[in-house]
């Protein structure tokens, strides 16, 4: 009887830490928890071939991607009302750069306040080679997150 209790008490102990384990590793990062999919208002009339959105967790206000063919490469122009950045992939790598000048629709003061500073610096070269078409989406949707000031982490929520 006593071995009989023991097992019964070694197994709820190996069952409560296996699942302590599971729950605390399925807590996924903000940057793995994300949703990219064709922008279905797309106009390719604007000067961008092609347009996506990307959802964090259960946002309703996605993030657009607008992809600008160039000579030196692909523009992937990413814009919320809050904030907005370009991933240039090219022959000079793959990496991202503040947008200016026409192309910007979102106040400076605005983009400057919601941008990290030291991630804008860090990610302007990711890869020193261009990336594959198929995986650029993926590296955006995945790094953007880290560009975002802490207190403005709600804006892809």
């Amino acid at each position: 009887m006593k071995t009989k209790n023991l097992f019964v008490h070694i197994m709820l102990v190996v069952f409560t830490l296996i699942s302590t384990s599971v729950w605390a590793g399925n807590e996924e990062s903000l940057n793995s928890n994300y949703k990219i999919s064709p922008d279905l208002n797309f106009n390719p009339a604007s000067g961008f071939q092609k347009s996506w959105e990307i959802a964090y967790g259960e946002s309703k206000t996605p993030v657009h991607v607008f992809l600008k063919e160039t000579k030196k490469g692909q523009e992937y122009l990413v814009r919320t009302k809050y904030f907005e950045v370009k991933y240039i992939n090219g022959s000079q790598g793959f990496g991202v750069r503040l947008i200016g000048g026409t192309e910007s629709t979102v106040s400076e003061s605005l983009n400057t306040a919601v941008l990290n500073e030291v991630q804008l610096k860090s990610q302007k070269c990711i890869s020193a080679e261009a990336i594959g078409s198929e995986k650029v989406l993926e590296m955006i949707a995945s790094y953007l997150p880290d560009l975002i000031n802490e207190q403005y982490n709600s804006i892809l929520n």
